[in-house]
């Protein structure tokens, strides 16, 4: 069996092992509302859903066992199989070991790990929200009102905070293990809390039959509250630095909204040529997405369309962002019949150097630095130079050699996007899907398959 079918196999089987957790979960949700209504635990915690008995609103719950239909689903209580332990005070989430793993417009969820897991040990785990789901043993969950009430009791961080925008495969994990060797530097890579956020108002927007994502006020107050939670723990005052490397998926809108929700935050932005970086996409992850390619299906299917109207693209979903005239392009009948993993990686790309623009044009909003992958690979020592220059980090000769060493390793080695296991994934992009992607880059007005492309602002060179 070929390593890219073996991949697929894979991704099958975690589809019905995970069908099977459901059923489990069904069950023991159902035997739960009926022991917790008889234990007044179901009422304290309608209490706690309208704004009541804040000090005991965080309900802590014991994890035994866990399942996920791919490895980039965000987790909700339904992917635990848990019990009550105890019901605590909000603040028991500001704990050194705690993060937040997901927001929705009703509930946040943090993952509580044992007390000795580094779960912020970037180099053991590359993506914060794969260390989540193998490393809770708990889960946190609190209404969202406590962790609005939570977060402005926190404020905004008080520390130096650099926050790396990038579409994916561009060196910005490399990049986010090279800032977290330094001293004094702590590093969050590639938390969903901001896109499980996201997807929950698209979604419920979906269900209202609205394709109008505008950000609302309420969504704003959750992602202004996220992100202060996530960053304002007492315990990260002890780093002079947190650097963010934020998931992909995000940086569409993260351009704009951490900009103007936290002006002091130092933002810079990282890519790559549209060919390179949906190639490295395609090659590393397609396969791994059964749910992307059912939901793509329906969606470009005359007949299950029409049966199943609410069901769009979730790799679309995931992927764009939201302005209202980009969503209805990309929703009408004429483009969804397009949308395949490889399309919906090229859409990423699209989206996010498209916005780094309107954000550049728009003469209100302070300068975020573009930094080229492909200039990072003709002058590493300069492109290094620029990004700690810029991101305001002291780089002496000392620091320099600590950034190489590491940067000589393979920063994903601990992942199933290591070097060597993306090198048995062999690819082949014939030119009636090049085709199809030029269609999606002149809708953005940029450069087609290929071509070479550097973004305004981009403050590298080869």
């Amino acid at each position: 069996m070929s390593a890219w079918n073996a991949y697929t196999f894979q991704a099958y089987i975690s589809v019905v092992l995970y069908l099977f957790h459901l059923v489990l979960y069904g069950l023991l949700r159902i035997c739960q509302l009926i022991s917790w209504r008889i234990a007044g635990i179901q009422s304290h915690l309608d209490r706690c859903k309208v704004g009541e008995e804040y000090e005991t609103s965080a309900q802590l719950l014991k994890v035994w066992s866990r399942s996920k239909p791919t490895p980039f689903t965000i987790l909700y209580q339904r992917h635990f199989l848990s019990t009550h332990v105890k019901f605590v005070h909000p603040e028991y989430s500001l704990q050194k070991h705690i993060t937040l793993m997901t927001v929705t417009d009703k509930e946040a969820i943090f993952c509580v790990p044992s007390l000795e897991t580094n779960i912020l040990n970037v180099k053991k785990w590359p993506f914060l929200f794969h260390a989540e789901y193998e490393t809770a043993e708990y889960i946190l969950v609190m209404p969202i009102q406590s962790l609005i009430k939570l977060a402005s009791v926190l404020g905004d961080p008080t520390g130096k905070v650099i926050w790396i925008h990038h579409p994916g495969r561009c060196g910005s994990t490399a990049m986010a293990q090279a800032c977290n060797a330094l001293p004094n530097v702590l590093t969050i890579s590639e938390p969903h809390n901001i896109f499980s956020l996201d997807q929950s108002f698209k979604y419920k927007r979906l269900r209202n039959g609205s394709l109008d994502w505008e950000p609302t006020e309420e969504y704003l107050k959750i992602y202004q509250s996220t992100v202060r939670v996530m960053l304002s723990k007492p315990y990260l005052t002890s780093a002079e630095i947190m650097v963010v490397k934020a998931a992909p998926m995000t940086s569409k809108f993260d351009l704009s909204l951490i900009v103007e929700l936290f002006p002091k935050f130092i933002n810079v932005f990282m890519y790559r040529e549209m060919r390179e970086q949906v190639t490295s996409l395609y090659r590393t992850v397609s396969g791994f997405n059964i749910q992307r390619d059912v939901t793509a299906f329906i969606a470009s299917s005359t007949i299950l369309s029409h049966l199943f109207p609410k069901v769009k693209p979730l790799a679309t979903l995931q992927n764009c962002c939201n302005d209202k005239k980009h969503v209805e392009w990309l929703l009408d009948k004429s483009s969804v019949h397009n949308h395949t993993e490889f399309i919906a990686f090229v859409i990423s790309w699209c989206e996010s150097c498209s916005h780094y623009i309107k954000l550049f044009e728009g003469l209100t909003h302070p300068n975020v630095p573009a930094f080229k992958y492909e200039h990072w690979q003709s002058n590493p020592d300069k492109y290094l130079e620029t990004f700690f220059k810029l991101a305001d980090l002291e780089l002496t000769n000392e620091r320099l050699q600590i950034v190489k060493n590491v940067l000589n390793e393979d920063s994903q080695k601990n992942s199933m996007f290591s070097r060597e296991k993306v090198k048995q994934r062999g690819v082949e992009i014939p030119k009636d899907m090049i085709h199809v992607a030029n269609s999606y880059s002149k809708f953005y007005h940029l450069p087609e398959w290929g071509d070479s492309f550097t973004l305004p602002n981009t403050v590298t060179s080869p």
